[in-house]
């Protein structure tokens, strides 16, 4: 008895059956992705968000136009943390700040480091001077960027807007949803405290951070962050920061230390209040 023509009406059944299926998940997507995020959803663990938990240090940092290069200084002159446009577009009051702090730093003092303060060093500084690795821990609903010395980034991927009632802090309130395999972030809530980077350049009371995360290749990350700041900017300012996974397992364990050590409030020559470097 010949059963090949029934194997194959089997085999096309099946066939049909996972198309069919493929084509109700694909309009299931699709329609999920056009009301993304959903209310209460948890990323984690779908195909379309890939697992960054790692060990992740910053190696490059570029802006449009220019050619990237290490992120702890560069021959022409530009800081670590390269922003564009430069020199940043200072409104005249944060331009006065900006001033003010580079004379300071030439007289020997070095205002406006607020970490020198023992306090946190906040965003966006954090998000871009990246000397050592910090660990991204990925579980259901919220990214956590556990960063050196300092306190970490809680990036809440489960569906929840912005508190109504939010106090402005270091690290802000941070909200995320994945679009295939990219974070999207949005952070309000800072007060301000922190800089563009390590020159200590000023950013406003308000400054609003939109950001991604995208995996680009095998143990990469692409950093894409554009700061809002109507009070001390007359545009927006952007930069994209590389993060390397780091596997060696020296760096799992990094030495202990606290800002306090060898740190003290010291008034100079002129009577000025600075935070001398030790």
């Amino acid at each position: 008895m010949n059963t090949q023509p029934a194997q194959n009406r089997n085999r096309f059944g099946l066939f049909t059956a996972a198309i069919v299926g493929l084509l109700a998940y694909s309009a299931a997507m699709a329609a999920e992705l056009s009301t993304w995020p959903p209310p209460g959803v948890s990323y984690f663990g779908r195909t379309i968000a890939p697992n960054i938990t790692g060990l992740w240090i910053g190696t490059l940092t570029g802006v449009p136009g220019v050619p990237f290069a290490p992120n702890r200084g560069s021959a022409d002159g530009r800081p670590a943390t390269f922003w564009a446009p430069w020199p940043p577009p200072y409104k005249p009051a944060f331009q006065k700040i900006y001033e003010d702090r580079i004379a300071a730093a030439k007289a020997g003092r070095a205002l406006g480091d607020y970490s020198a303060k023992c306090v946190p060093f906040g965003l966006p500084l954090m998000l871009t001077t990246k000397v050592y690795p910090d660990e991204v821990v990925q579980t259901p609903g919220q990214v956590t960027i556990f960063v050196n010395n300092t306190l970490p980034i809680m990036i809440w991927t489960d569906g929840r807007p912005h508190p109504k009632d939010l106090q402005p802090s270091f690290n802000g309130h941070s909200i995320g949803y994945w679009v295939g395999n990219t974070l999207f972030v949005d952070t309000v809530g800072l007060n301000g405290l922190s800089a563009l980077n390590s020159a200590r350049n000023p950013v406003g009371p308000h400054p609003h951070l939109k950001w991604t995360i995208q995996p680009v290749a095998k143990d990469t990350l692409h950093v894409y962050i554009t700061l809002y700041d109507d009070d001390a900017f007359t545009e927006p300012m952007v930069t994209t920061n590389i993060w390397k996974r780091v596997t060696d397992p020296n760096w799992q364990v990094l030495d202990d230390a606290s800002c306090f050590e060898n740190n003290r409030n010291e008034i100079d020559e002129s009577g000025a209040v600075g935070f001398k470097k030790y």
